[in-house]
Formats: C-alpha cells, sequence, structure tokens
C-alpha cells in the first residue's frame, strides 16, 4: 500500500531546480559581468576626454593669461612713455632764475640725482667754474709785504705791513685780501688767537661779502671755514670763540644753501660743502652736495649736449641722463634710483598677483618668466620689463583651478555612473532573484500541491476498486484524505495569505481575545498530526492571563505555522511545548521543539520571504519557505514581535510577543 504519513521523497522537479539553480547563478555572474562592463567602458572614456580637457585647458590658461600679460606690458609701456614725458616737462618748468637757482630747484624738487644746465648755445651755466677780473695791486706797501713774507719770511713784520695796507687802503678788493694775507702771516707766525681776530674782522664786514680772491673765490666763505678749523683747538677765551665758530657756521651753510648767490662759484661752493660736512657732520645740512659732486664729476668727462629725447648712459658708471624737452637741462640719474623709482612706479600699475621688472641693458631675467621680456618703451632705450609671480605661479594656480575642476567633474560623473551601475545591477539582481523565486514558487507550489493531490487520488481510486478488508480500513482511508485534505488547504491558505500580503490587502479584525483560546484554536487545528505515536506534545498556559485585542484567526495562524514548522523539523522522536504566559504588558506565546536548530546566519533570514536553511532538507519535510514570513507580517500587524532562540542540533524556540488589551498601537489594522 501507500506510507501516505510522509510526503514524497526527491522528485525530478526537486532535481531540475537545482539544475535551474546552478544554471541561473552562471547566468547572475555573465549578466553582472555585462554591467561592469558597461559601467566601465564610459568611466574609462569620461577619463581620457578628461585627461584630454585638463591639457587642452593648460594650454588654453597659457595662451589667455599670455595674451593678458603682453596686453598689460603694453599697457606698462605706454605709462611709462607718459611719465617719461612728465617728468621732461617737469624739468623745463622746475625753477626759474639763474643757472644755479635751476639747478637747486631741479635738485631739491627731486625730480633727479643731479642736473647739468646749460644756456640757449648749448654752453654749461651750471656748475661752471671761472674767474673774476681783478684791479691791479698797488706796489709799494703790497711789494714790501710780500717780500716779508715769501722772500724773508718775516711773518710778525709782514703781517704789520699786511694790516697797515687794510687800514690805509680804500679798495673793498685789497682791503679783504690784506686781511686775509694778515691772518695767514700770523698762523705762519703761530699766534692763532690773533689769526682767529683778524678773520672774524674780515667775516664780519658787510662790505666785504662779495670781495673775491686773486684765484676768482669769494674771500669771507674761505675765512669763514678757516675759523671753523682753528675756533675748534684754542683753549684760551674757549667760550669766544666757540662762539665765534657757531657763528662762522651758520652764516657759512646759510650762504652755501643760497643759490641766489651768484658770485659763489659752484666749485667753490662744492669744495666748501665737503670741508663744513667734515668739519661739522651734525650741524651741517647740504641737500645739494651730492648733485654738486655728481655733476663736476660728469663735466669732468667732457660730455656732449645729449640729441636723443630718451634716458642715455652717462660717461659715468651706472649714471643715466635725460634732456630736458628744450636740451637746456640735463638731468643725471644713478642706475640704482631709476631701478627703485621704476619699481615703484610699476607696482603701483602692475596686476595683482604679478611683479614686473625693469632692468637695464646687459642685465638678464629669471629663466621662469611666463612671457618673454618686453621692450620699455621709447623713452628707457635697451631697457626691458620682465613678467614674475609674485607668490604662486599664476598658469600653475589657474590650471590647476580648472584641472580640479575637471578632475572633480570627471570623478562626479564615474561616480554618478558608478552609482547608476550599482543601483541597475541591485535592481537587475532584485529582478533575478525574484525571477528566481517566483521559478522555485512554481517549482515548489507544484511539488507541495502533488503530494496531497496524489495522496488523495491514490486513496480515491483505492475506494472506489473496493480495495480495503473492513469497516475500519475505510475509516482509515477516509482519515488519511481527510489530513491531506487540510493539509492542502493549509498550503493554498499560506499561499493566499501572502498573495494578500504583497498586495496590500490583509485586513484583520480586531477584538479582545483570549490567549488560552488561541492557543486551543492552533492546537486543534493540528491535533492529529500533534497526537501521533511520535511526538510527545505539551500545552502550558498560565491561568488568568490578561485578555489580547486582535485577529483571532490570524493569531492562531501564527501558533499554527510555527507548531506546523516543529512538527517537520523536529525528525522521527518529536518534543513539542507550547506555552502562553505574561512577561510585564505584553502576552507571550512560545513554541519549542527539539528539531535540527538554526545557526546564527539563518536565524537572521529564516522570516525572509521563501528562505529555506537547507534545500534538500525542506523538500524532505515540504513547505515552501512562506510560513515563518506570514507569521512575522502578522504579528509586526498586531504591534507585536517575534524572536527565535536556536542552536544547530539543540532544537529552536520561537517566542511571539503581543500587547496586552488597551496597550498603544493594539488597534492598528494591515493593508
Amino acid at each position: 500500500m501507500f506510507d501516505l504519513g510522509r510526503p514524497l521523497g526527491p522528485s525530478p522537479e526537486l532535481k531540475r531546480l537545482f539544475k535551474e539553480s546552478s544554471t541561473g547563478n552562471h547566468s547572475t555572474a555573465t549578466t553582472f559581468a555585462a554591467l561592469g562592463l558597461v559601467a566601465l567602458v564610459p568611466a574609462v572614456c569620461v577619463l581620457w576626454f578628461m585627461t584630454l580637457a585638463m591639457r587642452n585647458e593648460r594650454l588654453a590658461v597659457q595662451d589667455r593669461l599670455t595674451d593678458v600679460y603682453l596686453t598689460h606690458v603694453a599697457s606698462l609701456q605706454r605709462q611709462l612713455t607718459a611719465f617719461w614725458q612728465g617728468r621732461q616737462a617737469a624739468l623745463s618748468s622746475a625753477g626759474k632764475g639763474s643757472p644755479a637757482e635751476v639747478f637747486a630747484a631741479v635738485v631739491r624738487s627731486n625730480l633727479a640725482d643731479s642736473v647739468v644746465v646749460h644756456d640757449r648755445s648749448g654752453k654749461v651755466a651750471y656748475p661752471a667754474s671761472g674767474s673774476i677780473e681783478t684791479p691791479a695791486e698797488e706796489k709799494g706797501d703790497w711789494a714790501l709785504a710780500r717780500e716779508l713774507e715769501f722772500q724773508k719770511s718775516d711773518y710778525p713784520a709782514a703781517a704789520e705791513a699786511y694790516g697797515r695796507i687794510a687800514q690805509s687802503s680804500q679798495a673793498m678788493l685789497a682791503r679783504a685780501r690784506a686781511r686775509q694775507a694778515q691772518a695767514a702771516c700770523l698762523l705762519k707766525a703761530g699766534r692763532k688767537e690773533e689769526a682767529l681776530a683778524r678773520l672774524a674782522e674780515l667775516a664780519g664786514d658787510p662790505g666785504l661779502r662779495n670781495a673775491v680772491s686773486a684765484q676768482g673765490t669769494l674771500i669771507v666763505p674761505n675765512a669763514q671755514l678757516l675759523i671753523l678749523k682753528l675756533a675748534a683747538g684754542v683753549e684760551a677765551g674757549r667760550d669766544y670763540f666757540s662762539a665765534l665758530r657757531q657763528q662762522a657756521l651758520g652764516d657759512l651753510v646759510k650762504r652755501l644753501n643760497d643759490y641766489t648767490d651768484s658770485d659763489l662759484l659752484s666749485n667753490q661752493r662744492c669744495f666748501l660743502m665737503g670741508e663744513v660736512t667734515a668739519l661739522a657732520p651734525q650741524a651741517a645740512a647740504f641737500p645739494t652736495l651730492a648733485a654738486e659732486e655728481l655733476a663736476t664729476e660728469y663735466l669732468e668727462h667732457n660730455p656732449a649736449l645729449p640729441t636723443e629725447p630718451g634716458l642715455q648712459r652717462a660717461p659715468l658708471v651706472k649714471v643715466w641722463r635725460l634732456p630736458s624737452a628744450d636740451r637746456t637741462i640735463v638731468a643725471l640719474f644713478r642706475e640704482d634710483r631709476l631701478k627703485t623709482e621704476l619699481a615703484t612706479l610699476i607696482d603701483s600699475l602692475a596686476l595683482p598677483d604679478v611683479r614686473v621688472t625693469a632692468l637695464p641693458p646687459g642685465e638678464s631675467f629669471a629663466s621662469n618668466t611666463p612671457v618673454a621680456p618686453q621692450e620699455a618703451g621709447e623713452f628707457l632705450p635697451g631697457w626691458r620689463l620682465g613678467l614674475g609671480f609674485k607668490e604662486t605661479d599664476s598658469f600653475a594656480t589657474m590650471s590647476a583651478r580648472q584641472t580640479r575642476f575637471y578632475l572633480w567633474t570627471g570623478l562626479l560623473v564615474v561616480l554618478i555612473i558608478a552609482m547608476v551601475a550599482v543601483l541597475v545591477a541591485r535592481y537587475v539582481a532584485a529582478q533575478m532573484r525574484l525571477a528566481r523565486l517566483k521559478d522555485e514558487l512554481v517549482s515548489t507550489v507544484s511539488h507541495e500541491l502533488k503530494t496531497p493531490l496524489a495522496s488523495i487520488r491514490a486513496l480515491v481510486d483505492t475506494l472506489a476498486a473496493g480495495r480495503f478488508r473492513d469497516e475500519q480500513q475505510l475509516q482509515e482511508y477516509l482519515q488519511l484524505i481527510g489530513t491531506e485534505n487540510l493539509r492542502l488547504c493549509h498550503l493554498i491558505e499560506n499561499f493566499l495569505t501572502f498573495s494578500r500580503m504583497e498586495r496590500g490587502k490583509q485586513r484583520f479584525r480586531f477584538e479582545d481575545l483570549s490567549p488560552a483560546a488561541v492557543v486551543a484554536a492552533a492546537v486543534e487545528a493540528l491535533k492529529k498530526r500533534l497526537a501521533s505515536a511520535h511526538c510527545n506534545f505539551e500545552v502550558r498556559v498560565e491561568p488568568d492571563l490578561p485578555r489580547m485585542r486582535g485577529d483571532a484567526d490570524a493569531l492562531s495562524t501564527v501558533l499554527i505555522n510555527l507548531l506546523d514548522n516543529a512538527c517537520k523539523y523536529a525528525g522521527d522522536d518529536k518534543r513539542i511545548c507550547v506555552r502562553a504566559f505574561a512577561d510585564g504588558r505584553q502576552v507571550c506565546f512560545e513554541v519549542e521543539d527539539n528539531g535540527i536548530g538554526l545557526d546564527r546566519r539563518d536565524a537572521r533570514k529564516i522570516f525572509d520571504r521563501f528562505y529555506q536553511v537547507d534545500q534538500s532538507l525542506t523538500r524532505q519535510r515540504g513547505g515552501c519557505g512562506l510560513g515563518l514570513s506570514i507569521v512575522k507580517f502578522i504579528v509586526e500587524a498586531h504591534a507585536g514581535a517575534v524572536e527565535v532562540q536556536s542552536e544547530p542540533g539543540k532544537g529552536s524556540t520561537f517566542r511571539v510577543r503581543i500587547p496586552v488589551a488597551g496597550q498603544k498601537g493594539t488597534e492598528r489594522e494591515s493593508s
């Protein structure tokens, strides 16, 4: 006959399922490889285009910046030309009056380091040296005094002779020269105090202010210089001579700085300025001394008057000259001053991140200038403008900025491609998994339906043929038909519940329930399987449990599925216990078995749809992987929780927690 108490063993459908699973794994790998290739190709293309874009951007940035810098250099050239044209105009209008006054006006206004003033004919007017015609000396007394000084070296007698000439002479020049000669003889005689007294008389006589020596130099300034030299070393009458020295110093400094004094020759002025500065460096201030010295040194080379309008090299080393527009003034510039002045002007006009350097002919620039050095303009022949970067290379900075932009854009695109590829892969994987689950579901449904249907058909055929011994065997066959029919109904109910869950159509009718009634309904549904000779079944329900609010049929289905699961996996010698007890504000239902147990990985996934621990075991015991997912769905719809405690080979305990009536969430419906 039939062993109708057991499901059928592995069937051809099960073997086909394993074969299709293997084929599906290979197909999945191929699909993911194709998706990876689809994502990789555009990513590589994006990176290639990004590399080309970055290189082209660097070249474009270099071209753009070069154009900007060349335009800036052209603007600087125009500005420099305008600046030196303005300097020429300022030279022409710097001062009015004598050549000496023009010299002082130009130097004091800092238009140049020095200046040479020419007249309209091109002759040097300042600085200029010359001699003044003097009247002939008297023969008698002058001859005697000269003889005593130079031939007899009788300096005291010569001093007395010069003194008599000074007292008796009515001519200004004769009186001044006699006092000068008398002081010189007294110095030679060692009579310093008397010499200082005569020099003081000479310097203090207003009528002798413009008297000149035979060499054409003014006598009084020379006498004042001699007072400065002598008065410092006199001990007797120190206060008197100190005051005399201060008076001489003040008068001399004032006169040397007075360029309206046309009688003071430039060479004498320059000499006296140098001597006074050496004697009294703190008290003497001559702003034009350096200019006087530079102009004198320049004229020693007998330069020709410049004919070109721009800056030209002077005969002196590192000195440049610039003529005024009317060629009457030649301004002299030291090269260091030109560099400083040009640097100040250029810095006020240059771009923020650019350093422009103006260099004279012969000096070279650094090799890392962004553009080739350019001419500085028509007023600076031979000078060149070189561009550099103050802190960072603008080419590199702008290129790096654009490169970063393209790099981040490319990486973003690649990231988007990767994310899209991942999403597509996950979607495809989900669809493939869903398709595989559907295939498995169809196969499982076919297998699970075929088993009870085959059993029922065999029993019906047997009964229809009258192949039974007696009434008892007839009742057994009818009971088996009822059992297989119940099993088939339970399976179909699970499928229908799952379908309603998937479509959101599952509805629950909540009402106050007794936990004991829920347990009793579940046990009644499976009493024949639980009453088997090979099953040790036990029910433990605490008395006076609080009522809970829920759907009675749904909660019974939860326990039925858990008990059915325990029956399938508990083995031949089954020990199953169902318990109900209170735990705080919750009612707990537990189903414990001595089955094969679960490891941690399986325990985390056991409530997933269609998940089955082991393919071969599940097929031997039947089922389609929906029971526990239905349990979880129903329990969560009742605001409860389901959990499992299990170890491989030591059985499992499933615990369901449902809030008691009146708890928040117990009135919720699932849709």
